[in-house]
């Protein structure tokens, strides 16, 4: 699967090019602890390892393809303190590449094809140039500076684009991956329902989830929220600290990770198990946004022109709510977008304005805000772009108010 990755990803580079991806290093923190470390994740989609410091080279000539893989060597010492690094047969057998060498040897061996090869024709260096601009300390940006000084005919070339169109459409495994976090998720919001209950605090709701998550040997997608009352009129709610209050809704969106792929969904529920007849009606405004949503996208659409559906939905639904009266307009109670890319990030690479293919997987996350109110909702399944529409892969998570009503009746 990786070594299939990797082909496709060199077909749409030229000839006598050379193309290094870095898995990236730890950050220390204090003292000799680290940050939890994060592999880079188009390393992880070429090669499927999840380890530091390691560099992917990929050489195209006209002959043929060279893959070189990189690691750090085996230290005794440090392998009884933290763990032993990956061994190079460990390395060969989850990427199917089988020329493994040590990262010290990185520089020159770069140096030495680029000198053999540049007699035939200028060597284009690839790589994902944004990471570069983002991370001042990443070690590709003073290799390839140190590569340029030694080599001034060589052409640098930013491949992000490149990587981005191959990990936006999703394979069978990683569908497999994604409806796996998206199960494990379901659960999490399933506990945090049944521990539902008036005046309860956002961690402690919040807890269930994490203990579920935990349970399943999951990581968290990304920094969960959980929103009762007003605070879930704030998109990006994070504190998650607040006691919520008599007749309060809680507005959740979590999502756990399976294997570096993640789950992005998001849920509303009323903490007394009954929603009033106003939330009600906010909330199933919504929810018909939503089932609009994947009625209408189709391959070739934008996220720009979905969004755009749910402007229009809204403009016509919200005054039969009492809404967009006195001036007020929609983006008055709906001020984000109902879509992005998801798979090895929330917020998966994409590119702007490019159109859906089928194989992409995309967030469906309309909401209604209503701050004097204290009611903010969102409604947000992760689907699948197929010939004739979309497959919601978090079907299986309830959303109509009667199926919540119901489940949290019988806790």
């Amino acid at each position: 699967m990786f070594k299939e990755r990797r082909e496709r990803l060199l077909k749409t580079l030229p000839d006598y090019s050379v193309t290094v991806l870095y898995s990236g290093k730890p950050q220390h923190s204090i003292g000799d602890e680290i940050y939890p470390f994060k592999v880079d994740r188009s390393f992880f989609y070429f090669t499927g390892i999840d380890a530091s410091n390691m560099s992917l080279v990929l050489f195209k000539l006209p002959s043929g393809n060279q893959q070189i893989l990189f690691i750090e060597p085996f230290d005794p010492v440090m392998a009884k303190w933290v763990g032993a690094k990956m061994l190079p047969e460990e390395a060969t057998q989850i990427s199917g590449i089988k020329d493994i060498r040590y990262v010290d040897a990185l520089e020159d061996t770069l140096s030495r094809l680029i000198s053999n090869y540049g007699k035939f024709s200028p060597i284009t260096l690839c790589g994902e140039l944004s990471k570069m601009e983002l991370h001042q300390n990443w070690p590709v940006t003073d290799l390839f500076n140190m590569l340029k000084t030694q080599h001034p005919d060589v052409v640098v070339r930013n491949i992000c684009a490149n990587t981005a169109r191959l990990r936006m459409v999703k394979d069978e495994e990683e569908i497999s991956q994604m409806k796996k976090a998206i199960h494990v998720t379901n659960e999490g919001i399933k506990a945090m329902m049944k521990a539902a209950r008036e005046c309860i605090s956002e961690n402690e709701l919040e807890a269930h989830f994490d203990f579920v998550l935990k349970c399943n040997n999951c990581e968290h997608a990304f920094g969960t929220i959980c929103a009762s009352g007003k605070n879930a009129t704030v998109l990006h709610y994070g504190e998650n600290n607040t006691q919520a209050k008599e007749g309060e809704m809680v507005l959740v969106d979590l999502g756990a990770a399976w294997q570096l792929y993640n789950a992005d969904i998001s849920r509303t529920f009323p903490l007394s198990g009954k929603f009033s007849e106003r939330q009600k009606e906010v909330y199933e405004t919504v929810l018909r946004a939503n089932k609009m949503v994947q009625e209408v996208v189709r391959p070739g659409m934008t996220l720009r022109e979905l969004n755009n559906k749910v402007i229009e939905f809204y403009q016509n639904e919200l005054p039969k709510i009492g809404l967009l009266q006195n001036g007020d307009t929609v983006r008055d109670y709906y001020w984000h977008s109902v879509s992005h890319h998801l798979g090895l990030e929330t917020h998966d690479v994409s590119l702007l304005d490019e159109p859906l293919k089928v194989g992409n997987v995309i967030t469906d996350e309309p909401g209604l805000y209503l701050e004097n109110e204290g009611i903010g909702v969102r409604i947000e399944d992760d689907i699948m772009i197929t010939e004739n529409g979309c497959i919601n892969l978090s079907e299986e998570i309830m959303k109509e108010v009667a199926d919540i009503e119901a489940f949290m009746a019988e806790r």
